[in-house]
Protein backbone atom coordinates (compact mmCIF):
# COMPACT_ATOMS: atom_id res chain seq x y z
CA UNK A 1 0.00 0.00 0.00
CA UNK A 2 1.28 3.68 0.82
CA UNK A 3 5.20 3.72 1.86
CA UNK A 4 3.39 6.39 4.61
CA UNK A 5 1.26 4.32 6.06
CA UNK A 6 1.86 3.70 10.07
CA UNK A 7 3.12 0.26 10.91
CA UNK A 8 0.57 -0.59 12.80
CA UNK A 9 -2.38 0.32 10.51
CA UNK A 10 -0.39 -1.83 8.12
CA UNK A 11 0.00 -4.99 10.26
CA UNK A 12 -3.74 -4.86 11.41
CA UNK A 13 -4.41 -4.76 7.37
CA UNK A 14 -2.27 -7.65 6.83
CA UNK A 15 -3.58 -9.90 10.01
CA UNK A 16 -7.24 -9.33 8.53
CA UNK A 17 -6.28 -9.84 4.86
CA UNK A 18 -4.82 -13.49 6.27
CA UNK A 19 -8.55 -14.12 8.08
CA UNK A 20 -6.52 -13.63 11.42
CA UNK A 21 -9.92 -11.72 12.80
CA UNK A 22 -11.96 -14.28 11.88
CA UNK A 23 -14.14 -16.22 14.35
CA UNK A 24 -12.42 -14.86 17.58
CA UNK A 25 -14.28 -15.80 21.01
CA UNK A 26 -17.02 -13.58 21.37
CA UNK A 27 -17.21 -12.53 17.79
CA UNK A 28 -20.67 -11.52 17.02
CA UNK A 29 -21.97 -10.99 20.68
CA UNK A 30 -22.59 -7.55 22.25
CA UNK A 31 -20.22 -6.11 24.30
CA UNK A 32 -21.23 -6.21 28.45
CA UNK A 33 -21.00 -2.35 28.96
CA UNK A 34 -22.73 -2.91 32.78
CA UNK A 35 -19.42 -2.55 34.53
CA UNK A 36 -17.82 0.87 34.68
CA UNK A 37 -13.98 -0.03 34.14
CA UNK A 38 -13.34 3.73 35.71
CA UNK A 39 -15.33 3.06 38.87
CA UNK A 40 -13.15 2.53 42.04
CA UNK A 41 -13.55 -1.68 43.10
CA UNK A 42 -15.06 -1.25 46.40
CA UNK A 43 -18.11 0.94 45.18
CA UNK A 44 -19.04 -1.23 42.50
CA UNK A 45 -21.15 -3.65 44.11
CA UNK A 46 -23.06 -0.51 46.18
CA UNK A 47 -23.85 0.58 42.92
CA UNK A 48 -24.73 -2.29 40.90
CA UNK A 49 -27.16 -2.21 43.31
CA UNK A 50 -28.69 0.69 43.73
CA UNK A 51 -28.75 1.00 39.62
CA UNK A 52 -30.76 -2.48 39.85
CA UNK A 53 -32.82 -1.08 42.27
CA UNK A 54 -33.94 1.97 40.23
CA UNK A 55 -31.49 4.71 41.68
CA UNK A 56 -29.07 6.64 40.24
CA UNK A 57 -26.40 9.09 41.92
CA UNK A 58 -27.64 12.04 44.82
CA UNK A 59 -25.97 14.47 41.82
CA UNK A 60 -27.81 12.71 38.65
CA UNK A 61 -31.53 12.87 40.90
CA UNK A 62 -30.77 16.59 41.57
CA UNK A 63 -30.02 17.04 37.86
CA UNK A 64 -33.36 15.40 36.78
CA UNK A 65 -35.00 17.53 39.52
CA UNK A 66 -34.04 20.92 37.84
CA UNK A 67 -34.46 19.96 34.69
CA UNK A 68 -38.02 18.95 35.44
CA UNK A 69 -38.61 22.26 37.66
CA UNK A 70 -37.16 24.27 34.78
CA UNK A 71 -39.84 22.41 32.46
CA UNK A 72 -42.58 23.45 34.85
CA UNK A 73 -41.71 27.10 35.26
CA UNK A 74 -41.20 27.80 31.47
CA UNK A 75 -44.79 25.98 30.74
CA UNK A 76 -46.01 28.25 33.39
CA UNK A 77 -44.50 31.49 31.73
CA UNK A 78 -45.63 29.77 28.05
CA UNK A 79 -49.41 29.69 29.77
CA UNK A 80 -49.68 32.89 30.93
CA UNK A 81 -47.99 34.48 27.86
CA UNK A 82 -50.72 33.18 26.29
CA UNK A 83 -53.43 34.25 28.64
CA UNK A 84 -52.52 37.63 29.06
CA UNK A 85 -50.10 38.45 25.46
CA UNK A 86 -53.15 38.26 23.69
CA UNK A 87 -53.60 42.15 23.72
CA UNK A 88 -49.98 42.58 23.31
CA UNK A 89 -49.81 45.24 26.40
CA UNK A 90 -46.44 44.11 28.03
CA UNK A 91 -47.52 46.57 31.09
CA UNK A 92 -50.71 43.93 31.47
CA UNK A 93 -50.40 43.59 35.51
CA UNK A 94 -51.00 39.82 34.92
CA UNK A 95 -48.12 39.55 32.46
CA UNK A 96 -45.70 41.32 35.03
CA UNK A 97 -46.67 39.26 37.53
CA UNK A 98 -46.14 36.67 35.68
CA UNK A 99 -42.68 37.48 34.06
CA UNK A 100 -41.45 38.56 38.23
CA UNK A 101 -42.81 35.06 39.33
CA UNK A 102 -40.61 33.09 36.42
CA UNK A 103 -37.59 35.43 37.24
CA UNK A 104 -37.65 34.39 41.02
CA UNK A 105 -37.72 30.72 40.16
CA UNK A 106 -34.87 31.24 37.88
CA UNK A 107 -32.88 32.69 40.42
CA UNK A 108 -34.17 30.12 42.83
CA UNK A 109 -32.95 27.36 40.10
CA UNK A 110 -29.85 28.73 39.18
CA UNK A 111 -28.97 28.79 43.04
CA UNK A 112 -29.71 24.72 42.84
CA UNK A 113 -27.16 24.68 39.44
CA UNK A 114 -24.60 26.23 41.07
CA UNK A 115 -25.07 24.06 43.88
CA UNK A 116 -25.36 20.90 41.80
CA UNK A 117 -22.24 21.91 39.24
CA UNK A 118 -20.28 21.38 42.77
CA UNK A 119 -21.11 18.03 42.88
CA UNK A 120 -20.87 16.71 39.99
CA UNK A 121 -17.76 14.49 39.32
CA UNK A 122 -16.45 16.24 35.89
CA UNK A 123 -17.35 19.34 34.09
CA UNK A 124 -19.04 17.81 31.45
CA UNK A 125 -22.07 17.16 33.53
CA UNK A 126 -22.74 20.76 34.93
CA UNK A 127 -25.75 22.47 33.71
CA UNK A 128 -25.44 26.16 32.27
CA UNK A 129 -26.94 29.00 34.35
CA UNK A 130 -30.59 29.91 32.93
CA UNK A 131 -30.97 32.92 31.52
CA UNK A 132 -34.33 34.20 32.31
CA UNK A 133 -33.98 37.89 30.32
CA UNK A 134 -33.38 35.87 27.11
CA UNK A 135 -35.95 33.12 27.79
CA UNK A 136 -38.31 35.64 28.18
CA UNK A 137 -37.14 37.69 25.51
CA UNK A 138 -37.11 34.47 22.98
CA UNK A 139 -40.58 34.10 24.34
CA UNK A 140 -42.28 37.24 23.81
CA UNK A 141 -40.62 37.07 19.98
CA UNK A 142 -42.77 34.42 19.41
CA UNK A 143 -45.66 34.42 17.58
CA UNK A 144 -45.57 37.87 18.59
CA UNK A 145 -49.17 38.94 18.44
Amino acid sequence: MDKWEPLIDRMIRESMERGEFDDLAGSGKPIDLSENPFEAPELRTAHRLLRNAGFAPAWIEERKDIEAEFHRAYAIISRAKELYWRAGDPDNRDWQRAMREFRERVDELNQRIRVYNLKTPASAFQRTIVDAEQLLSDLISQNKV
